[in-house]
C-alpha cells in the first residue's frame, strides 16, 4: 500500500511539474525515445489486462511525455485507474487516492485538449456520481452544473436524472435548500422536454419518468411549489402532452392540488390530447369536488366504459359511481350502480348490498304507512345479503337489522292491511321497486 501512495504523490507531481517548454521539444519531447517507449509499453499491458504493470508504464509516460502528446494517453489513464479502484475497493484510502488521480487525469486532459472539454466535463460528472454520491453529493451536485453551463441543452439526459437523484437525497437530509431544488427542476426539466421533442425515444421518456419520480420523492414537491413551478410550463405549452401529463400525475397526487385551477386546466388539456381511463377519473373527481353533478357523472361513465379497465376497476368505479349518486340523492341510479358492480366483481357483493339496504332505509314513501314500514324489510333483506356475501360486515349489518326490526309494522297493522308474517310483498318507493317478505313485531 505504501508503494501505491508513493506512486500516487508521483503522478500528481508529474501532473502539475511537466513544462510547458516541452511542447518546444517535438510531439514526444527531449525524451521522446522514453515517452514512446513507455507509451507502447502501458498500451500493451493494457491489451493484454495487466492492469499494474500498465500503471507503471503509463507513469512512465506521464512522466517522460509532453501532456499534448496523446488525447489517448488520458483516456487510457482513466480506464487504468478506473480498475484500479475496483481492484482496491475494500481500502478505503488508497481507493480515495485512485480516485483523486482519475479526477486529476481529467483535468490535465481537458488544459491539454481544450477542444474536448465537452468529453471532459461530462466524464468528470459521471465519475463523481460513480465515486462521490454517497461520501459528497455536492461534489456530483457542482460536476453536473459545469456540464449544464457548458452544453446547455445539449446535456445529456442522464445526468440530469443523477442530478435530481442526489439533490433529492440532499434535500431529504436537510443538506439543500428546496428552493434549489425546485430551480433546478424548472431548468432541467425544459432541457428534458427539448430533447424528447427532438427524439422522443423510450430511453428519453424514461429518464423523464425518473426524473419526474426523484423529484415527486424528495418531499420539496408541496402544492404551493408544484403550482409556482408548473403554472408558467403550462401557460406556455397547454397542448404539448409531455408537458401536461407531468402535471396531472404530480398534482393529482395531492388532495390539496387535485383542487387546484392549474389542475383542472391540466386534465382538462390531457383529456382533449390523449383520451384516457386515467384523465376520465381525474375529471370525474374534479367536477365533483367543484359540485357539478352532471360533468362529473359523464366522465365517470366515460372512465367506466373504457377499455382500459378491467372488470376489478369498473367494479371500484361502479361502487363509487353508487356511493355518488346516493351522496347527490339520484338513489335508483345508485342501487344500479352497486347492482352492477357486484356483477362485474362479486367480492364487492358485502358493500354493494350494504349500501343498497341504507338507501333502502333512507327512502321516503309516501304511498301509505304500510310501505314506510315495508322498506325496512327491504334493507334487512340487502343487510342479510351484505353478511352473507362478507363476514367483516356481519357486525355492522347486526346492529342495523337490529335498529332496522323496530320500525317493522306491529301484527294488530298489518292485519288491518290483510297481511301476515311470511306473506310476499311489493314495494314501489321514490323509484325503486322490490319484492319482500312481511314480518312483524309480535
Amino acid at each position: 500500500m505504501k508503494k501505491m501512495h508513493v506512486c500516487f504523490t508521483l503522478v500528481v507531481a508529474l501532473m502539475f511539474g511537466i513544462s510547458v517548454s516541452a511542447n518546444a521539444q517535438g510531439k514526444y519531447g527531449k525524451d521522446s525515445a522514453e515517452c514512446v517507449s513507455h507509451l507502447n509499453f502501458y498500451k500493451d499491458y493494457l491489451k493484454q489486462g495487466n492492469i499494474n504493470e500498465a500503471a507503471t508504464q503509463w507513469r512512465g509516460a506521464l512522466k517522460y511525455c509532453p501532456p499534448t502528446a496523446s488525447q489517448n494517453f488520458y483516456i487510457d489513464g482513466r480506464k487504468i485507474y478506473k480498475s484500479l479502484i475496483s481492484k482496491n475497493a475494500g481500502n478505503a484510502q488508497l481507493k480515495q487516492s485512485l480516485v483523486d488521480t482519475v479526477m486529476l487525469i481529467h483535468k490535465k486532459r481537458m488544459a491539454s485538449f481544450p477542444k474536448s472539454k465537452k468529453n471532459s466535463l461530462e466524464n468528470i460528472a459521471y465519475d463523481m456520481i460513480a465515486y462521490y454520491s454517497a461520501s459528497a453529493p455536492e461534489k456530483v451536485l457542482a460536476a453536473i452544473e459545469d456540464v449544464v453551463a457548458f452544453t446547455g441543452p445539449k446535456t445529456k439526459v442522464a445526468l440530469l436524472v443523477s442530478y435530481m437523484d442526489n439533490a433529492a437525497e440532499m434535500f431529504k437530509k436537510n443538506n439543500l435548500e428546496g428552493e434549489k431544488v425546485l430551480k433546478a427542476y424548472t431548468e432541467y426539466s425544459a432541457i428534458i422536454d427539448g430533447q424528447l421533442k427532438v427524439n422522443p425515444s423510450d430511453a428519453n421518456k424514461e429518464a423523464r419518468a425518473a426524473f419526474e419520480n426523484a423529484f415527486i420523492t424528495s418531499g420539496v414537491a408541496t402544492c404551493d411549489n408544484l403550482i409556482a413551478v408548473f403554472t408558467p410550463r403550462y401557460e406556455a405549452e397547454p397542448t404539448n402532452v409531455e408537458v401536461v401529463k407531468p402535471i396531472v400525475s404530480l398534482l393529482g397526487g395531492d388532495s390539496v392540488c387535485v383542487n387546484s385551477e392549474l389542475f383542472l386546466k391540466a386534465v382538462t388539456s390531457l383529456h382533449q390530447l390523449e383520451p384516457s381511463h386515467t384523465s376520465s377519473y381525474f375529471l370525474y373527481k374534479l367536477h365533483a369536488s367543484k359540485g357539478n353533478v352532471d360533468e362529473a357523472l359523464k366522465f365517470m361513465e366515460e372512465a367506466i366504459a373504457s377499455e382500459e379497465s378491467d372488470n376489478m376497476k369498473d367494479a371500484e368505479l361502479l361502487f363509487e359511481l353508487a356511493a355518488y349518486n346516493f351522496k347527490n340523492g339520484n338513489h335508483a341510479k345508485a342501487v344500479s350502480a352497486a347492482r352492477s358492480a357486484v356483477e362485474k366483481d362479486a367480492a364487492f357483493g358485502g358493500k354493494a348490498n350494504l349500501l343498497i339496504a341504507n338507501i333502502w332505509a333512507g327512502q321516503r314513501c309516501t304511498a301509505n304507512d304500510m310501505d314506510n314500514r315495508a322498506k325496512y324489510w327491504v334493507a334487512v333483506d340487502y343487510l342479510n345479503k351484505a353478511k352473507a356475501a362478507d363476514d367483516s360486515l356481519a357486525e355492522e349489518a347486526n346492529k342495523l337489522i337490529a335498529t332496522y326490526r323496530n320500525y317493522f309494522p306491529k301484527t294488530e297493522d298489518a292485519f288491518m292491511y290483510d297481511l301476515t308474517d311470511g306473506k310476499p310483498y311489493s314495494i314501489s318507493c321514490g323509484g325503486l321497486n322490490a319484492t319482500t317478505t312481511v314480518r312483524t313485531i309480535k
